[in-house]
């Protein structure tokens, strides 16, 4: 019954407040294009929303170089730390403020870009940060809002939410507006391929996370369908090489390219279990978002495989494998285990020996409350089957049984 609610709720949104995707720059030179639109576009104030290490490794400098060189008056904040909070908000609008910034620009990862999502709202707003999260709070205009995303996993640079976490509790506070999305964004092949190895593939993972639970969502739609199976093609055919080779920026880019698709099929289509669990044990243990996605993906398609047979058929015969004498259920075999052989072979570990048993409970207990409220899952799960999946995390076997 609440699946059905949620699924029309959701699917009401999506048709009224339907996102735009923003203008893209892609390729090596991408950020300082979007800097010179940025300045075509009036704004010479930016506020730099970064982290300390992009900054103390100088590979912003090319980019604020750039900017000085036309006359812009640039204030960086590079207060960013990963799940950031309302002080971290808060540190960055105040720096906003007091330079009379009057755009941002945000260069970093999903951490980065959610806290600079937030600041440019509250930049215009005359609403507190408590008043400000939740859907559709957003009462004016964001300042103009560019993005350079330097992972290649969030999808932040196209999405309509933002995730902050509460200072004191560090449990993660949703802030959901079409507004949030920027006017440009650029996936910028110098930035990516300095990512580390294991960075590249929890964020790839978290991707292709994206990909498939926009793909299985019972909000889906046609244009969703498309973005995300494209991503899904993009990401198993370019994040090995992309692992193996960071330099290699054909690779670099088309994983960025997956990222960005799937990013905004999820944010029209919405998301699933793998997320309404990783958030809970990222909020108990810091265990990064990407990482917490890429080992629970595989469990999770195990207990919609029998909601969702004919999609993942059709994902399986859409990435060439052998399925000429196969039935939906054989195919669908196939794909979990092409995407258990893909986590495989970036290195993604089969277990988190952070979880603790004593915390399955609440776990269980917030991730239910989180997918009832927000997405339109395949196949409803109860408080025994998140335990089974935590297990099986705890232990490392990927196959979970169900009953």
């Amino acid at each position: 019954m609440f699946n059905t609610a949620i699924t029309l709720a959701l699917r009401g949104l999506s048709t009224f407040y339907t996102p735009q995707k923003p203008l893209v720059f892609s390729g090596a030179g991408a950020a300082r294009k979007l800097a010179d639109l940025m300045i075509r576009g009036g704004q010479k104030r930016p506020l730099l929303v970064t982290d300390s290490f992009l900054l103390k490794t100088g590979m912003l400098d090319d980019l604020i170089a750039f900017l000085q060189s036309e006359r812009c008056t640039v204030t960086v904040f590079d207060g960013i730390i990963p799940n950031p909070t309302f002080a971290v908000v808060e540190a960055g609008l105040k720096a906003s403020r007091a330079n009379m910034c009057d755009a941002v620009f945000a260069v970093g990862g999903g951490s980065a870009i959610d806290a600079a999502k937030v600041i440019a709202a509250a930049s215009t707003s005359k609403k507190s940060l408590a008043r400000l999260k939740g859907i559709l709070k957003v009462d004016r205009p964001l300042l103009p809002f560019y993005v350079v995303p330097t992972t290649s996993g969030t999808g932040s640079e196209v999405t309509t939410a933002a995730v902050i976490s509460d200072t004191q509790t560090h449990k993660k506070t949703f802030f959901v507006d079409p507004k949030y999305i920027p006017i440009a964004t650029a996936l910028d092949t110098d930035l990516l391929k300095s990512l580390p190895a294991p960075m590249t593939a929890a964020t790839g993972m978290d991707a292709l996370t994206h990909a498939i639970e926009a793909y299985t969502s019972r909000n889906r739609f046609a244009d969703t369908d498309r973005d995300a199976a494209m991503a899904i093609k993009l990401l198993f055919g370019f994040l090995p090489t992309a692992y193996e080779n960071g330099s290699n920026e054909r690779a670099r880019e088309m994983v960025a390219l997956g990222s960005f698709l799937a990013g905004y099929a999820f944010t029209k289509a919405s998301l699933g279990y793998v997320h309404a669990i990783s958030h809970q044990i990222s909020a108990h243990y810091d265990t990064p978002h990407g990482l917490a996605n890429a080992i629970l993906l595989p469990r999770v398609l195990r207990f919609n495989k029998s909601a969702c047979a004919s999609r993942f058929a059709a994902l399986e015969r859409m990435l060439g494998g052998d399925t000429a004498d196969a039935g939906d259920a054989v195919l669908a075999d196939r794909f979990i285990a092409r995407v258990d052989a893909l986590a495989e072979t970036v290195g993604i570990p089969v277990n988190l020996q952070d979880l603790q048993p004593q915390d399955y409970a609440a776990i269980a207990s917030d991730a239910l409350s989180e997918a009832r409220s927000s997405y339109a899952v395949p196949r409803v799960m109860n408080r025994g089957h998140v335990r089974a999946i935590l297990e099986s995390v705890s232990s490392g076997s990927r196959d979970v049984s169900f009953a």
